[in-house]
């Protein structure tokens, strides 16, 4: 690659900060400059065939999102410091010392921190005027903590329970939310409360809360405000109030769309007027709101500063919310953070501690997706915080505030896109979703997640989810894609118009013919994507569709059929009717650069992890795209990820790519726990090839410190191979 080339390449990135200000709409069009097309740059080498990383290229098309680059500074390294107090508890603070409390802190690493002003329960942590103030307290802890803070640079921001308030939720069930079936959130009254949930609709109900919000955002000097449960609970409510304000413009309040748009206005509302009465008190002052990683965000997220991922992998969300998640907010210029916990299962777990090894995995995956890192600890009731937890938080934190310098306004660098879409604050977070989403990781992609609406035909491939509703628009934008070189993996019924039987796909030679009556199915493949094992059918577990295929598609796997479905008047064996015949219907196909996947590819994975599902998918990339931007022979397991940091000649750095690899080291588990990252087994001789014209680079391991050898390809990208990862290793691409 010629010097000349080479600094056209790289004005083509610099060049791409005019789009920033470009709407979506004109990006749609084609209109971004920072979508990069490096074919003109790549050398006219035929690519070789490594045995170890599959073919190599150069990536023709591929994506940097330059409001992310130019984030200002964040604080990277947070502590999220739960302090829920119920009446039981007698007295609180009593071992509270300001200095301790602030220098533990400081000695973990920690830079911000998430202190409160109002707990679940209604209580507050400081002679609130409006009260009540927590009946156990002697002190101003909120005031305590915040001059701690600012005493030693620590960002503070005060954290604010909004819809779920016991104190309120008993004194006021006029405010109450109700369900479907006329029930409440309260728990009956033998047993162990729990959940509330009150209703924005109510116009004195939010009027308190911002009388809340204003004292304290007014009384303390504070860097931010953290409001948590601000999202109407499963966005339908069915009180007098929001009955009456639905039936009143002739809506149907029993219809699940009216209702969860409804509930996102009046959640806009909300947040808007929090925005408004916190600047007002303190212009400098962040507003963030926790659980907005839901679909609509697009229309929320001008009222705040910074968004969070709530998803302690251990509880409920488990290890595949943030991958598909944080794909989804770091799309929307704002910084996003990755909450994790120390906690062995949920928040409230007193007595359950992480070990470090798992932390520190945990928190390398956050910012090797452009994250920051936000980590979840509860105080106990008397204020000290606890010396383990500290330490194993130092720990992980430690290596964070060393990587920061290959942190700060790092952008990822991506070619593909899972379009997903649903109702207004429905969650991204479904099976299919992580079933697409760990095929995607585990295939090297890089990849963003997006909603239809999004600029989406900035990536080389697209790919459709098991079930996205594709409307008359979004087929036609599809259509356009493809005929001007996009191209797109279509699963299951994504093929449909939305809301109907007819499928979009009849001009690449596809013809819907309805859900398969067998549950499972066989997969049954026409090449070879199996190596060398002999022709098997594979069994569909979750299903499939049937797609009929003619010119010019080709078939690439037949869905096959048992004799019967098992059931109860007719069945054999232990479980499914073994394989019987072959049917003309296509299991996997492909017509020009669309690829049709005719079961539900993410669901089925998710739920089975088949290999044959991931051999599948790999086959119908292969089919599509000639080079993919990040190639390696690390295990399945190992998360890798690419991102790019522009010059910046007054701190003396230089234009950078930036390949993290993330070992997931798993020990086995039992069906009643989750993985357990505790004895990591390191990765040695890890070779990474990136796949863009970037001669001349030097290389380093950034945590070992190590200088490593680059080998060019023949096709024009780069490799190199490390020696060992025992977590975390970050692979510095230094263009000269």
């Amino acid at each position: 690659m010629t010097e000349s080339n080479r600094r056209n390449f790289i004005s083509s990135l610099a060049g791409g900060a005019a789009g920033l200000a470009m709407s979506e709409k004109a990006i749609a069009a084609g209109a971004s400059r920072a979508v990069v097309d490096a074919a003109k740059h790549s050398p006219p080498a035929e690519p070789p065939r490594l045995a170890d990383l599959g073919p190599a290229g150069i990536v023709a098309k591929f994506w940097i999102d330059l409001k992310i680059a130019a984030l200002t500074s964040s604080p990277w390294r947070k502590v999220w410091l739960d302090f829920h107090n119920s009446q039981y508890i007698p007295t609180i603070g009593e071992k509270f010392n300001a200095e301790e409390w602030g220098d533990r802190l400081q000695a973990a690493n920690v830079n911000a921190i998430v202190v409160f002003a109002k707990d679940m329960h209604g209580y507050f942590y400081y002679p609130s005027k409006y009260g009540p103030v927590h009946r156990g307290l002697s002190l101003d802890l909120l005031g305590a903590q915040v001059a701690a803070c600012r005493k030693r640079n620590i960002h503070v921001r005060a954290y604010y329970c909004t819809t779920w308030d016991n104190y309120l939720a008993e004194n006021h069930p006029e405010w109450l939310v109700f369900k479907r079936d006329r029930t409440t959130y309260l728990p009956a009254f033998d047993a162990t409360p729990h959940w509330t949930a009150l209703c924005l609709a109510h116009d004195d109900f939010v009027a308190l809360l911002l009388d809340h919000i204003k004292e304290f955002t007014s009384r303390y000097e504070l860097d931010g405000v953290a409001l948590d449960m601000p999202v109407p609970i499963d966005g339908e409510c069915f009180c007098a109030e929001c009955l009456g304000q639905l039936r009143g413009k002739n809506l149907d309040p029993f219809d699940r769309a009216v209702q969860h748009r409804h509930k996102h206005e009046l959640h806009k509302a909300f947040i808007s007027k929090v925005r408004d009465t916190v600047k007002a008190a303190r212009p400098a002052c962040q507003v963030d709101f926790n659980g907005q990683c839901v679909y609509g965000l697009s229309e929320r997220v001008a009222y705040m500063d910074s968004l969070d991922i709530e998803a302690l992998p251990t509880a409920f969300w488990g290890y595949y919310y943030f991958p598909t998640l944080v794909r989804y907010t770091r799309n929307f210029g704002v910084p996003t953070y990755g909450l994790t916990g120390r906690f062995e299962t949920h928040w409230g777990d007193f007595g359950g501690l992480k070990l470090p090894s798992q932390l520190q995995t945990e928190v390398a995956s956050i910012v090797a997706n452009g994250a920051r890192c936000d980590i979840g600890d509860q105080m106990p009731p008397s204020g000290r915080l606890d010396p383990a937890v500290y330490q194993v938080v130092g720990k992980a934190y430690e290596r964070i505030n060393s990587l920061e310098p290959y942190l700060d306004q790092s952008a990822p660098v991506t070619e593909a896109a899972l379009l997903t879409g649903g109702l207004p604050l429905e969650s991204p977070g479904t099976e299919t979703n992580y079933g697409l989403v760990k095929l995607m990781i585990e295939s090297r992609l890089q990849f963003d997640v997006l909603e239809p609406e999004s600029a989406w035909e900035r990536y080389a491939l697209v790919v459709l989810g098991d079930e996205l509703a594709v409307d008359q628009r979004l087929a036609s934008r599809l259509h356009s894609f493809v005929d001007q070189g996009g191209a797109v993996v279509v699963i299951h019924r994504s093929g449909l118009i939305a809301g109907s039987e007819e499928s979009w796909l009849e001009r690449y030679g596809f013809t819907y013919a309805g859900i398969s009556q067998f549950k499972p199915a066989y997969f049954v493949p026409q090449t070879n994507m199996t190596g060398d094992l002999p022709t098997y059918e594979y069994a569909l577990y979750e299903g499939s569709s049937q797609w009929k295929t003619r010119a010019p598609a080709t078939t690439l796997a037949l869905l096959g059929e048992p004799l019967f479905q098992r059931g109860p008047e007719h069945y054999t064996s232990h479980q499914q009717t073994p394989f019987d015949h072959l049917t003309q219907y296509a299991a996997l196909a492909r017509s020009g650069r669309v690829v049709l996947v005719g079961f539900p590819l993410g669901l089925s994975y998710f739920k089975n992890g088949y290999w044959i599902y991931r051999r599948a998918f790999q086959q119908a990339i292969r089919e599509l795209l000639p080079a993919t931007l990040v190639q390696s022979n690390a295990p399945l397991s190992t998360e890798i990820t690419l991102t790019h940091q522009a010059a910046r000649p007054e701190s003396g750095r230089s234009e950078r790519y930036l390949v993290h690899v993330v070992n997931f080291s798993p020990l086995r588990h039992t069906p009643s726990h989750p993985d357990y990252y505790e004895d990591p087994i390191a990765l040695t001789d890890v070779t990474v090839r990136v796949n863009l014209p970037i001669h001349g680079v030097r290389a380093k391991g950034v945590i070992a410190g190590t200088t490593l050898p680059v080998r060019p390809t023949q096709a024009g990208g780069v490799e190199v191979t490390l020696a060992r990862v025992p977590i975390h290793e970050v692979i510095a691409l230094e263009l000269s």
